[in-house]
């Protein structure tokens, strides 16, 4: 089985957006999946922050606009998406311990789809080593 590795550390709404549709593609491709987020992305894995829409500039124009689009296409709830995506494929979703660590979270401050912390050394050298790809978000 062909396998993806992905590293998320940006953690608006719009580039969360790409990650979950991205993760949809592959699951559906049966690839294997494997997401490390880190850095600010962290903020938007709590039952709080992952509610809470926030866009990058490029896109406070449209706001109102972007919100109904994102519910038409059924893309306005990032933890329902996360979850479905884990249900239909080979995925595990981590945090990195450090970035954890820094944004001074625990792992029982983060949604329930997220399977495990771990460390950056251990990502590089078990997921990403042997993913067929890897992308960055």
């Amino acid at each position: 089985m062909k396998s993806l590795a992905v590293i998320v550390s940006r953690g608006s709404t719009n580039n969360l957006i790409q990650v979950v549709t991205l993760l949809m593609a592959a699951v559906h491709s049966e690839l294997k999946v494997r997401v490390f987020f880190r850095d600010e992305s962290l903020f938007r894995l709590t039952p709080q922050g992952i509610k809470e829409p926030v866009f990058s500039g490029g896109y406070q124009a449209q706001l109102p606009a972007l919100t109904q689009r994102l519910k038409k296409h059924e893309l306005d709830d990032l933890q329902k998406l996360l979850d479905q995506i884990k249900a239909s494929g080979d995925v595990k979703l981590y945090v990195c311990s450090s970035s954890l660590a820094l944004a001074g979270l625990k792992q029982e401050d983060l949604i329930p789809e997220i399977d495990e912390v771990r460390g950056l050394p251990a990502f590089l050298l078990e997921d990403m080593a042997s993913a067929d790809h890897v992308l960055t978000f």
